[in-house]
């Protein structure tokens, strides 16, 4: 069954050049980054049979330390006109990447003249000229970690990326409550969220949760906690042996079992309403 991915998130590098005072999501850092092989094999459409990616999140350890395995994979996208519609990355702000800046610029020149274009086809006249409007260039978006457990983003690196990378969204995290911080998965020894199922959600042809990619070459269905949890909860699910889509139904949700007239279905696939 050929499937749309709302979120796909790639950990580029468990490398990082900050030690985060009481809070750390990942836990230690480690000298590791992924391998391209992994984003091959994830990106092969003629493997994967997916109809759309909406988002690709490059995550760490600090995405910035492995830019290259960012610049690889928005090249494979644009040379294999692959349907995937959006890029981004959370960053600590303390390195600036002339490379970064110009995959993201030209992964949004692609997103404009040639997604784009595919989407706006399936809108009635009437509508294309306020949906181009709406949607130019948001093909790429960087967040700073700009919030009170991250040392000061530099503002030159900040003045860098708005200068030189102007069609690219940018935005910060902003100050955070201690139990929000906790909550997300952050914390000295690198919190394990235990709690939270680790099921997929898919209604119809959407699937609704985040698919992760570890920098090990493994697929999780969390995106937070520890290292150290990440493998444990993905080791069974090499990239090597499982299929997007063969990950996706070992993990599914008993609620996904609903009729595309479910209100649920049409609550939660509302902001994919838009997919090619």
């Amino acid at each position: 069954m050929d499937l749309v991915y709302s979120d796909i998130g790639i950990e580029v590098t468990r490398r990082c050049n900050q030690q985060c005072r009481d809070y750390c999501m990942r836990g230690p850092k480690q000298n590791l980054d992924i391998s391209l092989e992994f984003i091959d094999l994830l990106l092969d459409l003629d493997r994967n049979h997916y109809k759309a990616i909406e988002t690709i999140t490059f995550s760490g350890g600090e995405p910035t330390l492995n830019v290259l395995a960012i610049a690889y994979t928005i090249d494979k996208i644009i040379s294999e006109e692959l349907p995937v519609f959006h890029v981004s990355l959370m960053t600590n702000g303390l390195i600036y990447s002339d490379l970064l800046v110009e995959s993201f610029e030209k992964f949004n020149d692609y997103y404009n003249s040639f997604l784009l274009p595919m989407r706006l086809a399936k809108y009635p006249p009437t509508k294309k000229a306020l949906y181009l409007e709406e949607n130019k260039d948001k093909g790429s978006s960087i967040g700073f970690s700009d919030d009170q457990y991250h040392k000061p983003i530099s503002n030159d690196v900040l003045e860098a990326y708005y200068r030189n990378g102007v069609h690219i969204s940018y935005s910060k995290t902003g100050n955070r409550r201690e139990e929000d911080i906790l909550y997300s998965g952050f914390s000295k020894q690198g919190y394990s969220l235990e709690s939270r199922k680790d099921d997929i959600r898919i209604f119809g042809d959407y699937v609704l949760d985040l698919i992760y990619l570890t920098a090990k070459g493994n697929l999780s269905s969390y995106g937070d906690g520890s290292f150290d949890f990440l493998d444990e909860t993905s080791k069974n699910f090499s990239i090597s042996n499982y299929t997007l889509s063969d990950f996706c139904f070992e993990k599914i949700s008993p609620s996904s079992r609903v009729g595309r007239d479910d209100p649920i279905f049409r609550a939660k696939t509302k902001f994919l309403k838009k997919r090619v």
